[in-house]
């Protein structure tokens, strides 16, 4: 059996890139892992998660997080977590002790990925999505999964498609990652319209993780991977994804908590006594400090103790992680669990209510529903007026660009693939092109 067990874990850290083209150059010297997370960290669509909001947006304070400093923040945990699944995986006789695979350096990208399909205005910018969709029905006329991805929009699927289509849009695989990166950034590995309604409570069938456009290179990649699916369209996740989510879990409470005391939401008390209940021995500060500088020691702290406790749950619950009979976040099976949860719900009560919140809530409701509303009205004409078609030319010069099509043949594109396409354009966009190319076409703003 543990043979078997080590077999499978070299199954699920395959470095075969998704649809690999052999003539494609290989730099020599480094891992295939290292090359993952530079490819993420090159693509234009990483580098716009700096104008894409966490929770406040366009913050005064440098300091204040963005999607992008979340991300880098989420890799460092991330690695912390590789390098103790590393160490845990040898222990228990998954690795030699000889092998290195690049675990940390494979959690580390994944984490700096897991957001990387997030559209402009955080979560209230999916929900914003969604909404359009539903209320275009009669426009759109897709198929009900078709449908069903864009009523159920989520970032993590678009995360999906960037990384195996939409960067470098006429290579098959995208930016071709390795199967295994794709596997440990996938936190919910089912289509949004699986073979049975999703169990409740089973973290990885919370939401879904690819459109059923991507649905041939989702199964590819995780069939090879040797994950095991439970129905059609739907995966037992990639062991690896949970220590993803982990570090997600962990600097998404801990940091918007800072966030808010640096926004002056929370007081230094009320702030430091959160972290105090997060943090396995918390320690009295020495003599005189600055608030700022002790709230960073507490929020170093607690972010160590939770890391290290998702470590430990990962280890001790190893097999059935492995086949799929645990399925619950880590950081939900630590002694942090309570303190965790009863944060989070203090931060939708406190934080996510602040005035800045909300308000670009609204504007994304406004802004990606008028956008997605001009765009995929002329997308989806086959005779284009005028105004469409000069809407159009706004549009990157690859937008409707596939392998398997001219560059740029709308025509040739289902009802579908050309939604998606306007979908595509618009997720990306960072917060401030979206409302300013808004405010252009609705004859709000003029161009300078």
């Amino acid at each position: 059996m543990e043979a078997e067990r080590a077999e499978r874990w070299k199954r699920l850290l395959r470095t075969t890139r998704l649809f690999h083209d052999p003539l494609q150059p290989v730099t020599e010297g480094r891992s295939d892992f290292e090359r993952d997370h530079d490819r993420v960290v090159f693509s234009s669509a990483f580098r716009r998660l700096k104008d894409k909001t966490q929770v406040f947006p366009l913050s005064p304070s440098d300091y204040t997080r963005t999607r992008l400093t979340h991300s880098l923040e989420a890799s460092c945990v991330g690695r912390s977590l590789g390098q103790e699944a590393l160490l845990a995986l040898r222990r228990a006789g998954r690795l030699a002790d000889s092998e290195s695979p690049g675990i940390a350096t494979l959690v580390a990208t994944a984490c700096l990925a897991h957001d990387i399909g997030n559209p402009p205005f955080g979560h209230s910018g999916e929900d914003a999505i969604c909404t359009w969709a539903i209320s275009h029905r009669d426009v759109l006329r897709l198929p009900a999964p078709e449908q069903t991805d864009l009523e159920q929009f989520e970032g993590n699927a678009q995360g999906f498609r960037i990384m195996s289509r939409l960067t470098n849009r006429l290579r098959r695989g995208g930016i071709q990652p390795t199967l295994a990166l794709l596997g440990a950034m996938t936190k919910y590995p089912r289509s949004s319209t699986p073979s049975r309604p999703p169990t409740d409570g089973r973290a990885s069938e919370k939401k879904y993780g690819f459109f059923q456009d991507d649905q041939e290179a989702a199964l590819h990649s995780f069939s090879e991977l040797g994950m095991v699916e439970r129905v059609p369209g739907m995966f037992v996740r990639h062991p690896l994804a949970f220590l993803t989510e982990a570090a997600d879990d962990i600097c998404y409470v801990v940091m918007d908590l800072e966030d808010a005391f640096k926004l002056k939401l929370v007081s230094f008390d009320t702030a430091s006594d959160w972290l105090k209940r997060l943090t396995a021995d918390p320690k009295p500060s020495k003599g005189e400090f600055r608030a700022s500088s002790e709230l960073s020691r507490l929020r170093a702290s607690a972010v160590h103790s939770m890391t290290m406790a998702c470590a430990k749950v990962f280890e001790d619950n190893l097999d059935g992680i492995e086949d799929g009979t645990f399925d619950t976040p880590l950081i939900a099976a630590t002694a942090f669990a309570n303190d965790y949860k009863a944060l989070k719900r203090f931060e939708q009560e406190h934080v996510y209510t602040d005035e800045r919140a909300l308000q670009i809530e609204y504007a994304g409701y406004e802004t990606l529903a008028g956008l997605l509303t001009a765009f995929c009205d002329a997308a989806l004409s086959d005779k284009a007026t005028r105004s469409q078609e000069k809407l159009l030319r706004l549009l990157p010069e690859d937008s409707f660009d596939r392998p398997d099509v001219a560059k740029n043949d709308r025509a040739s594109l289902t009802r579908y693939q050309r939604v998606l396409a306007m979908t595509d354009f618009v997720s990306g966009m960072t917060d401030s092109y979206a409302v300013e190319l808004y405010q252009k076409l609705s004859g709000i703003k003029l161009p300078a």
